[in-house]
């Protein structure tokens, strides 16, 4: 079974942005933590290293989940068509890092690393974070998802895991993980607007709840008008740009540098 787990950080301790002029808003409120559960396996979990290391309150990222969320909407858009076998290899990281060339690159290689891109759920704003990438293909002739997790050697010791994971579960069964995320983040989110329209906001913070009430109205749309909008690939283009930059030189892995131990991971307020 796959899950998009969340847990939202209680609403009287969310902290406010802005120095002199504190404030709130929806992407604010959903301060909290995330992971995600699949096949016996929970992707983006701490080890008990930087548990320890940072005196973290739960061993799982603590930042926005509109973050996450909004990162997954984009993911299920892309994967309403599935990869074609021959660039798998492309898409899934097994194909080797290539040297950019000094030349520009061509409209067909934009287009092969933009396909690429779509399929990454991006972290870097976690320190050592893994790399995780989710694409659809077809797999003994079903219809598949499969999430990749990456973290390099160098980066060990700050997230639990191999250096590569790969799981695989039925695209129904991904589809409908994200659905029910987005159905239990609105409705958490819900209840969170309601509470504040009650209460007012909290003494010296600026909080337009009207905008916020509006604003949580449109997003509980987002997932469902994202998916009215067609996927379109250009997959000649793509397989073209694949080929491209398969005559570049193999990159070399340079040394990972030894600074000691990053420092704690920081909200970005």
């Amino acid at each position: 079974m796959l899950s998009f787990s969340f847990e939202l950080r209680p609403l009287a301790e969310v902290a406010p942005w802005g120095g002199t002029r504190p404030n709130l808003h929806w992407f604010g409120l959903t301060e909290g933590w995330y992971w995600i559960d699949v096949e016996g396996h929970e992707l983006l979990r701490y080890c008990d290293e930087a548990v320890h290391r940072w005196n973290l309150e739960r061993p799982y990222p603590d930042y926005y989940l509109a973050r996450f969320w909004e990162d997954l909407l984009t993911l299920r858009w892309a994967l309403q068509a599935a990869v074609p076998d021959d660039l798998v290899p492309f898409v899934d990281g097994t194909s080797p890092h290539r040297e950019f060339p000094d030349d520009e690159i061509s409209a067909e290689v934009d287009v092969a690393f933009g396909l690429q891109g779509d399929y990454r759920l991006d972290f870097g704003y976690l320190t050592d974070a893994p790399a995780l990438s989710c694409y659809r293909h077809t797999l003994d002739g079903r219809d598949a998802v499969t999430l990749t997790q990456l973290i390099p050697s160098a980066k060990q010791g700050t997230f639990e895991g191999p250096e590569r994971l790969d799981v695989t579960v039925p695209a129904g069964e991904f589809f409908a993980a994200v659905a029910d995320l987005d159905r239990r983040l609105i409705a958490a989110m819900g209840e969170r607007v309601t509470a504040l329209e009650r209460s007012g906001p909290p003494p010296g913070v600026e909080l337009d709840l009207a905008q916020l009430r509006t604003e949580h109205l449109g997003r509980s749309r987002w997932l469902a008008e994202r998916l009215e909008s067609p996927r379109q690939v250009d997959w000649t283009k793509a397989r073209a740009g694949f080929a491209e930059l398969s005559t570049w030189p193999v990159e070399q892995e340079s040394p990972a540098d030894d600074d000691g131990a990053p420092a704690r991971p920081e909200l970005s307020r």
